[in-house]
């Protein structure tokens, strides 16, 4: 796997020929496949009442978003996406205790794809206090007046994984994630 369309094998060097372009290539020297797939990645929507966790992204002033990136090699979604959290908020969260909001695929630079599940966890069940750090300028939590009224707005890749630039939207749909109960166990 390779997180642009490969050109050449990864094995000998050879150029590779499209099968089913973008995602299957074939080289005709080793006779193995190169798949061109899109890359994992995870965020947490850390709710505090009326009001969202984001961080502001290194590459754009006042430019804001859910923490998240991609997913490390070993790592399941709800491992990554609570990596992402702890390196760009210094805030924590136990797995058990994130429940799922959105996926979404998104091609945040051309040739790149990726494919992103959020989760929503409340405020309450995470530790450490909320301090910028790797991939962030900034983090804090917003209230979607706050955000509105504020010169800042979602990176243009936010937008696109979630098809909305409301913060309004982003903070319903975490909250309604927790509201939903899981089933208890069967075999109690």
């Amino acid at each position: 796997m390779v997180n642009f369309p490969p050109d050449h094998c990864p094995c000998c060097g050879a150029e590779l020929a499209a099968v089913d372009g973008p995602t299957v290539h074939r080289c005709e020297s080793c006779e193995d496949y190169v798949f061109h797939n899109p890359v994992p990645g995870g965020s947490v929507a850390v709710v505090d009442g009326d009001s969202l966790l984001l961080v502001e992204d290194f590459r754009y002033e006042k430019r804001w978003k859910l923490p998240s990136g991609a997913i490390e090699v070993g790592e399941s979604p709800r491992e990554g996406a609570i990596r992402e959290l702890e390196e760009e908020t210094n805030v924590s969260v136990e797995p058990a205790n994130l429940r799922y909001f959105h996926d979404s695929a998104v091609e945040p630079v051309e040739g790149k794809h990726l494919t992103n599940v959020s989760f929503a966890a409340p405020r309450a069940v995470t530790t450490g206090a909320v301090e910028a750090g790797s991939d962030a300028t900034d983090a804090r939590f917003w209230t979607p007046d706050e955000f509105t009224a504020s010169e800042h707005s979602f990176t243009p890749v936010h937008v696109d994984r979630f098809g909305s630039d409301s913060l309004d939207w982003l903070l319903d749909e975490a909250q309604a994630a927790l509201e939903v109960q899981e089933d208890p166990p069967t075999d109690l």
